[in-house]
């Protein structure tokens, strides 16, 4: 064996067990043989009378009971005695052994005549080094040295008998011993390099190029072992918040950079009893041993190295992450892995940045979830889905205007489902774009039979100016096919709409406004950004939530804000529409301001087609709005589209 495949049997602990274990890999070989010797020693002894011999049957009995020993030892005890003891274990074992059975066919030899115990010494001595030869070829140094030991003092006595058979004999011996040391170097040699081929393919199909963490493969045999092994277990999902933007900002490369730099900055808060691991994209792991206020304290560390921006390829970046946590303790891999994701899922609808563990009471929202998308499915297909519409009024003549069409959903057996429930789901799913092109296909069908003046609102989710999808395309194909005019259709957006890609949202709404629809801001003044959106927007229409409108007619502040945002529309030569009005104080309030639409249950909660095709052309009275919030039920007022 060369210096180098020494070096690396003895620093490497993963090849050096596979060599141990090599060395007690045939348990039942070594007891058998060792049995089978005593027994011919004590044969020996019992036919010549010769006291040499039946000591040599009790060393071997001996040394046949201290190696059973240790093979005991090895199948019960690894995790609580070292490799290297083990190691030497075996050494002492075969070199007693092979000495032993050296001394007792050089005796044999060299003092006794009798051909029959000649016989039985060579045989015996023979089949041992020819077993020998074909043994521990992983571990060239123990079989060498066993072979010298066992064949020299054996091949000295049959030379020194200078019997011409026992003199072929012993050449012949000494031949097996060089090419046993020349072969078994050799076969150590070719082990030694498959076995460390073998480990990096293994290493290079578990481990993820990008970060040198455990990629999902490695992972899942990661914790498949430690639950095999009954150890404690707690799994951390840790996903990336809104990553892709940045990919589609700044480019992979960057992306690229920034995944390795969370994976360097998780690893540096691990212990040795935690693994990490990126599973996919943007989304990393971690299996922990820690006990659950530990991992608890794991979760937070890792959010809190991100508290501040980082700077990756030139690019200062504010991070964020959430987690889900779950203790997989005596679950299967699949279980725990959906728990963490349950988790993880729960994080971020609540507000990303934040870590959640798992509660049972997950998993039965999420069955309720599935059960709820399957069928949303089928509500799609099945024509379960109506537009409902909500009048927006002229404040002086109390007239309609234009309806604001909202979609209803109404299910076979849990009756009318809220669009607080529905729309969220339809969203994640991809299901808000059929949603999305059925209402607006609807809502121009049923604006169809109303008086020319009168316009229908649409609402527009994000998720509908995907670059995969031509919202365009859909709207321009609508309005041929119905042969309504353009100007009677209004979008409403709101701000959340720019979040995920501003510059193709912007440029979609002027190619919408071309074809001579109206977009108005929905929902103006609840967010962070409604001043800076408003000023990039081409808006034709300006919706003031209902959070301005409360405490309108007794709240100076309120009315003060109100005159602000009139001055601002009324500067920007922009309409302004007023929502959530509820009372006959609040539109009088509002009415001072003299917006272009006011909107609110007080005036019409949303109604199916055939009951606004009965007030489309009706001015309303105060004591008749009032007489008719009353009659009408009280439904879901949630106006989500």
């Amino acid at each position: 064996m060369t210096t180098r495949d020494s070096t690396t049997v003895l620093y490497d602990p993963e090849l050096r067990s596979v060599m141990v274990r090599a060395l007690y890999g045939t348990p039942l070989a070594i007891p058998v043989g060792m049995a089978i010797a005593t027994i011919v020693f004590a044969a020996c002894a019992a036919i010549t009378g010769d006291t040499a011999f039946a000591i040599l049957s009790m060393a071997m009995g001996l040394i046949g009971a201290f190696r059973l020993a240790a093979q005991f030892l090895y199948r019960h005890r690894q995790s609580s005695i070292s490799t290297v003891a083990f190691e030497r274990l075996a050494y002492a074992g075969a070199w007693a052994t092979a000495l032993t059975m050296s001394c007792f066919g050089a005796y044999a030899v060299a003092f006794h005549a009798d051909d029959r115990i000649a016989t039985l010494a060579v045989a015996q001595t023979i089949g041992y080094i020819a077993g020998i030869a074909g043994r521990n070829s992983s571990r060239p140094f123990v079989s060498n040295v066993q072979v010298t030991f066992a064949a020299l003092p054996f091949a000295g006595a049959l030379i020194a008998s200078q019997t011409p058979a026992f003199v072929v004999i012993a050449g012949a011996l000494l031949m097996t011993v060089m090419l046993t040391i020349s072969s078994s170097n050799v076969i150590h040699r070719v082990f030694v390099s498959n076995f460390l081929k073998t480990r990096d393919l293994q290493t290079m199909a578990t481990t993820d190029s990008l970060t040198s963490l455990l990629n999902r493969r490695g992972f899942i045999a990661e914790v498949e072992k430690r639950l095999g092994s009954r150890e404690r277990i707690h799994l951390l999902s840790v996903d990336v918040d809104d990553f892709k933007q940045i990919n589609d900002t700044l480019g992979h490369d960057v992306g690229d950079a920034l995944l390795a730099m969370i994976a360097r900055r998780i690893s540096s808060v691990l212990s040795p009893c935690d693994k990490a691991a990126r599973i996919g994209g943007d989304e990393f792991m971690i299996a922990s041993g820690r006990a659950s206020d530990e991992v608890a304290a794991l979760a937070a560390q890792i959010i809190s190295l991100f508290d501040e921006p980082v700077c990756v390829a030139n690019a200062r970046l504010s991070v964020t992450v959430s987690i889900g946590v779950t203790n997989a303790t005596g679950e299967s891999v699949e279980r725990s892995l959906k728990h963490c994701d349950l988790a993880l899922y729960k994080a971020k609808v609540e507000g990303k940045c934040r870590w959640l563990s798992y509660v049972p009471e997950m998993s039965e929202a999420y069955d309720s979830r599935v059960r709820l998308e399957q069928d949303l499915s089928r509500a799609i297909t099945d024509g379960q889905m109506e537009l409902h519409y909500q009048p927006i009024y002229n404040p002086r003549g109390r007239t309609i205007i234009m309806c604001e069409g909202l979609l209803r959903w109404k299910h076979p057996t849990r009756g009318l489902i809220s669009p607080s429930d529905f729309i969220p789901l339809a969203e994640q799913n991809g299901f808000i774009k059929i949603l999305g092109a059925y209402a607006i296909e609807q809502a121009l069908k049923d604006s169809m039979s109303w008086p020319e003046p009168i316009g229908v609102n649409v609402n527009v989710s994000a998720k509908q100016f995907h670059r995969d999808h031509d919202l365009v395309g859909i709207i321009q194909d609508a309005l041929r096919r119905t042969g309504v005019a353009p100007h009677r259709l209004t979008m409403e957006i709101t701000e959340t709409t720019l979040a995920d890609d501003k510059d193709f949202v912007i440029e979609h709404l002027h190619r919408i406004r071309a074809l001579g629809v109206k977009i108005a801001l929905d929902d103006f003044g609840t967010g962070y950004s409604s001043l800076s959106y408003f000023a990039e927007l081409p808006i034709d229409l300006l919706k003031i939530d209902r959070a301005f409108v409360g405490s309108i007619a007794i709240s100076s502040k309120a009315q003060a804000l109100m005159k602000a945002i009139r001055g601002l529309a009324t500067d920007l030569n922009v309409p302004m529409v007023v929502e959530g009005v509820e009372t006959p104080e609040q539109f009088d309030a509002v009415a001072r301001f003299r917006p272009y639409g006011i909107q609110g249950f007080l005036l019409a909660r949303p109604l199916p087609k055939d009951a606004i095709d009965l007030i489309i052309d009706r001015r309303v009275t105060l004591p008749a709005i009032d007489r008719q919030a009353t009659a009408l039920p009280n439904r879901d007022r949630s106006s989500a589209a």
